[in-house]
């Protein structure tokens, strides 16, 4: 008899059910299972959707820390640390995504917490604790959720409150000190309300060293939840959702690779210094720093069912608070010393009434968003004397041979973004085997920004010095008449030559038809047509109107993409096989592409084309094996694109975007008591930045992972684990500084982690 409880299944769940690949008595090894990812209880199998799920158990056994760790089993989505582990994440979906780290900006992959959008960028790298299942639709999203999605969402979903008693102990201890805690107590505090609490925290040492000072890439995180469900009718509930949590460690590190000397030498950068070492979690940081990230927020989720509608309202804030104080320069000089603040809060609400009439069955909905996002940014740039020398074209040794106060920066911003949304589906049976899918969105959204970069802060910094008085006394703008300004950069009204473009204003209709025909009760093919759309924004980086940026530069235009997908969904061998696929054609209008401006993230629209497949396989080929694969195959090309300082360029490959990749997991289960298991994750070759650049360029790489477990008991489990067996060192993201300053930041991620879990669980 098949005793093992998990599931391995992290090939495909939906909505309201858990894993699919879980044991049983029958011959069968998979359950049915019961979906809600069109607002509807299904069948898994019987839904035309492209997904990858987790359960709760299996994210603990693939030992997922963090949010972004599922990208590791999830064909076709990648996700990038552009700003250090614990920051804001670049994710991408089929190549779909944002690699923007500015934190006004929204990404096109859409992360649900609980059925609430979460806006906020800083807010999206979390503790994985006490969930039920995560869930990844692919695709256009937005005629059943309620904030539109150009290319997918991420759905990370509690576990709920339940009547009977239930608690949860999970204890980590591994490499760098780790210590790593979850807890979760729930059960009925009267015969109408149930409640839940649940806690994690997450704490180690860092792992990249640091020879002149504190080392770097720790962890310092905690986090809670209370869940209270209030059975108010029989058919009528209100679920309160309170959470929130908080990291704050030393700041990030990275890695330096010396590109320019200043003469056009890769011996050194412009301040002489160059880590020859070859130890890629090693360097000489001389700025500590700091990464502080709060957050915290409330919902509440009313649900009222009778026999011929459902009512759902989800009502929602969320807040999320960040400080991130970077060693930009990596090395032992202050050279180039930012500093990123900001403040989020958003407010939602969601209604949706769905129901079935006679021949078809209906969903409407209506969703209203807004959020405001304040921005505090400070970077001071210094330059060794002579190189500045150099620069200003002044004698020799005017500047002296010290470090000197080249450029300082101190930007202000505030953006407010408000969105309306009306959606609705219907499924109409044709035939017994054929059904037709139509759904239809509008979306409304207006977003205004004010944005100020004084050139005050440091007036005795060398450009500052050149901007604020009259006359032109550098030569810097090459008019005598010139009449000195306080500002870098100022994108207000006050400003006649920002007046009337302050403001975005978008209104979009999108839609959905798709065709489902089940061509025998185990196998179901489906063809969809989609409509995403995302809005315009607003660039809010370092905007500097000496890189050559207008301010008719500052707004960007809004996106669509146009989804053709194809796919089957089967199950065969009596149930032992089962095997979802998709292809797909993207038609992507006004991508919004990241390049630079000077040291400032700026996004372009460009036209783009993305195809590919995705391919999930489970197999049970004996009584006590488990295997799962996925792949992806994924061809992308923008058209074109402008990059200051470079000009145009065609024909690139999205960033985040191998053009394939492959994930497995292979488990057995040796005893009643004992199992072993291996999963791997290979991505091929792919790029961190939109020209393609040489060192941009990542090669293919392939990451091993183990875990053995012992059963002791049906509640107790102990585990022992390595991540990342073979010691792989891989890049997460790289920057080019050169033009800045001479060096490359390289991001590698994590070395090889041992480690043993103990699991308590009662319920």
């Amino acid at each position: 008899m098949r005793q093992h409880k998990l599931a391995l299944a992290i090939a495909t769940t939906l909505s309201m059910g858990t894993s699919s690949f879980s044991y049983a008595q029958d011959e069968s090894v998979f359950e049915t299972i019961q979906i809600t990812a069109k607002k509807k209880s299904q069948d898994l199998q019987d839904v035309s959707v492209s997904v990858t799920a987790f359960s709760g158990n299996a994210l603990r056994e693939l030992n997922m820390t963090d949010s972004v760790d599922i990208a590791a089993q999830t064909p076709g989505l990648n996700i990038g640390t552009p700003v250090g582990e614990g920051n804001n994440p670049s994710i991408s979906l089929r190549g779909v995504g944002l690699n923007d780290f500015n934190d006004n900006n929204e990404g096109p992959i859409a992360v649900y917490r609980d059925d609430v959008y979460q806006s906020a960028m800083p807010g999206l790298t979390f503790q994985l604790f006490d969930l039920e299942r995560v869930e990844v639709l692919r695709g256009p999203q937005g005629t059943l959720y309620g904030r539109n999605a150009t290319g997918g969402l991420v759905h990370f979903i509690s576990a709920p409150p339940t009547e009977d008693t239930e608690v949860l102990f999970d204890l980590t201890l591994a490499e760098y000190n780790q210590i790593k805690t979850e807890a979760a107590v729930g059960g009925s505090l009267t015969d109408s309300i149930q409640a839940r609490l649940a806690i994690a925290s997450n704490n180690h040492d860092g792992y990249v060293e640091n020879r002149i000072g504190e080392d770097a890439n720790e962890a310092d995180s905690r986090a809670y939840r209370l869940q209270v469900n209030f059975d108010i009718t029989d058919d009528f509930t209100a679920l309160l959702n309170v959470h929130g949590g908080k990291s704050k460690t030393n700041a990030p590190q990275y890695q330096h690779l010396a590109s320019d000397d200043g003469a056009g030498n890769a011996t050194s950068d412009f301040y002489g210094y160059a880590d020859t070492d070859g130890d890629n979690f090693a360097g000489e940081y001389n700025r500590q720093g700091l990464l502080d990230i709060d957050s915290d927020g409330l919902s509440l989720k009313l649900n009222w069912e009778n026999a011929n509608y459902t009512f759902t309202s989800i009502t929602a804030v969320e807040n999320v608070e960040k400080l991130h104080q970077e060693d930009t320069d990596v090395g032992p000089y202050s050279g180039l010393l930012p500093q990123f603040g900001s403040k989020n809060e958003q407010f939602s609400q969601e209604l949706r009434l769905s129901g079935s009439a006679e021949s078809f069955d209906w969903i409407v909905g209506a969703y209203y968003f807004e959020n405001e996002v304040k921005g505090a940014l400070d970077l001071d740039i210094n330059y060794p004397g002579p190189l500045i020398d150099a620069i200003t074209g002044a004698p020799e040794g005017t500047f002296g041979p010290d470090l000197v106060p080249f450029v300082s920066y101190d930007i202000d911003y505030d953006q407010d973004t408000e969105s309306y949304g009306l959606f609705g589906q219907i499924e109409k049976p044709l035939t017994d085997k054929l059904t037709l899918t139509l759904g239809l969105r509008y979306t409304s959204e207006e977003r205004s920004m004010d944005y100020q970069n004084l050139a005050t802060s440091n007036p005795d910094a060398v450009v500052n010095s050149c901007l604020i008085p009259a006359g032109d006394v550098c030569g810097l703008v090459g008019d005598t008449s010139y009449p000195g300004t306080d500002y870098y950069f100022n994108f207000t009204d006050q400003n006649p030559a920002a007046a009337g473009l302050t403001t975005i204003d978008d209104d979009n209709i999108s839609g959905q038809i798709g065709l489902d025909y089940k061509v025998s009760k185990d196998t179901l093919v489906f063809f969809n047509i989609a409509n995403g759309f995302k809005s315009g924004g607003f660039n809010g980086g370092f905007l500097d109107f000496t890189d050559g940026v207008t301010e008719e530069d500052v707004a960007f235009d809004s996106e669509e993409l146009t989804s053709y997908e194809a796919g089957i969904k089967t199950t065969l061998a009596s149930g032992d096989v089962r095997i979802n696929s998709s292809v797909f054609y993207y038609d992507y209008k006004n991508y919004q592409a990241l390049t630079f401006a000077g040291l400032s993230q700026f996004i372009n629209n460009s036209d783009a084309t993305l195809q590919g497949l995705d391919v999930e396989v489970t197999w049970v080929p004996g009584d006590n094996w488990d295997i799962k694969l996925g792949a992806s195959l994924l061809d992308t090309e923008i058209e074109s694109v402008v990059v200051r300082g470079v000009g145009t360029v065609e024909d690139r490959e999205m960033v985040l975007a191998p053009k394939y990749t492959v994930n497995g997991i292979v488990r057995y289960q040796a005893t009643d008591e004992i199992s072993a298991q291996l999963d791997f994750n290979h991505q091929g070759e792919q790029f961190f930045d939109i020209t393609n650049s040489e060192i941009s360029n990542e090669d293919s790489y392939t990451v091993f992972n183990a875990r053995v477990g012992y059963q002791l008991n049906d509640n107790w489990k102990v585990s022992a684990f390595v991540k990342n067996i073979t010691d792989e060192e891989y890049r997460v993201y790289s920057f080019d500084f050169t033009q800045s300053a001479g060096f490359i930041q390289e991001f590698y991620a994590r070395p090889r982690w041992v480690g043993v879990n103990i699991q308590y669980n009662y319920y």
